[in-house]
């Protein structure tokens, strides 16, 4: 427990690591398979998670980072930016283990995500990481519901676009123009997502006090959103799409079950596995433990449903347990790769 403790000081500095190294791993798997699409689209999420930060700490209000962060562009920590694109990706490379029809990957995309974010983000408050605008003991232990739902959307918004590209001509025009604009046309759907969300929760409240819809800020009044009736919807209506998307999940899985691909991405797997126990880690070097217990079985829990998606295909069907064999190729393949790329710039 001691060595976990002292850690704790180098807690932000491991994180912002976590997010670089990651992000470079998966970048450079990606030139080295000499795939220029997959190479355009981690860059391009990196630029849509910094977009959506810096555009939703601006407009939103609701919270701030660190000062403790290292690399920082307006005021939000490049490892942030990095890591949406590392989850999101990584979600993506585990939802195409799965051979089911390409409009159904994303909301297994968003399911993955949300896992992680149901234990990471209450974890990380309190490690300072970053500060939302409510006490810590409200919505979900401190963190809005609204994050929590954002957390979908925020995947599915780019998830959805990236693989509707890939049905595309990417030699026509306005494949590419697509391309580049990926990550604005990928913000304005979540944006539209929330503001749609933000409306159904705040009607019931708005019809009983009429007279708020005579005024319009465009910087959210916090006595609304954070007014009990209004959480109270949030929370309701935060199940609901919860329930239906591992239902959604579920039901893709078992229709298309026979149709598994033989396939297993070691680095999405150990990515996802690596940020999941990160936290579970730091919740006993910073002792959060101690005060919330809870939390150690929200991280478990969620640790566990990742594995659960991972290994699934391998445990219905225990033949096509390849795992390492295919990590031993792909090693070999990328070797290979890596020595001609050397040899011809040597030339």
């Amino acid at each position: 427990m001691e060595i976990l403790q002292s850690l704790h000081p180098n807690l932000f500095l491991i994180f912002e690591l976590i997010g670089f190294f990651s992000f470079i791993i998966i970048l450079w798997r990606e030139i080295l398979q000499r795939n220029k699409m997959r190479v355009f689209e981690i860059i391009s999420c990196a630029i849509f998670g910094m977009i959506l930060e810096i555009g939703n700490t601006y407009l939103a209000h609701t919270y701030s980072y660190s000062n403790l962060f290292l690399i920082k562009i307006f005021d939000v920590p490049l490892a942030i930016g990095l890591g949406w694109a590392v989850i999101i990706y990584c979600a993506m490379l585990l939802s195409d283990q799965y051979k089911v029809p390409w409009t159904l990957r994303p909301f297994i995309d968003a399911l993955t995500a949300i896992i992680l974010d149901l234990s990471m983000d209450v974890i990380a408050i309190r490690l300072g990481f970053w500060h939302w605008s409510i006490p810590l003991d409200q919505e979900w232990y401190g963190v809005p519901f609204e994050n929590l739902v954002g957390w979908i959307f925020v995947v599915l918004s780019f998830s959805y676009l990236i693989r509707f590209i890939r049905t595309l001509n990417p030699k026509r025009l306005i494949t590419k123009i697509i391309m580049l604009l990926s990550p604005a046309i990928s913000y304005l759907g979540l944006i539209i997502s929330l503001v749609v969300f933000s409306i159904i929760v705040i009607l019931p409240y708005q019809m009983n006090n009429w007279t708020t819809l005579l005024k319009f800020d465009y910087r959210p009044d916090f006595n609304i959103l954070f007014n009990p009736e209004v959480q109270l919807w949030k929370l309701i209506i935060f199940i609901i799409i919860m329930v239906e998307l591992a239902n959604l999940v579920i039901f893709s899985i078992k229709k298309y079950h026979k149709n598994y691909l033989i396939h297993f991405d070691v680095i999405s797997f150990s990515i996802l596995s690596l940020l999941h126990i990160f936290f579970l880690i730091a919740s006993f070097a910073s002792g959060i433990y101690k005060q919330y217990p809870l939390f150690i079985l929200l991280s478990l829990s969620g640790f566990l449903i990742h594995c659960l998606m991972h290994f699934y295909p391998y445990l219905l069907n225990p033949k096509l347990i390849y795992v390492f064999k295919e990590a031993r190729i792909s090693i070999k393949d990328n070797k290979k790769r890596l020595n001609k790329i050397i040899d011809s710039s040597l030339r």
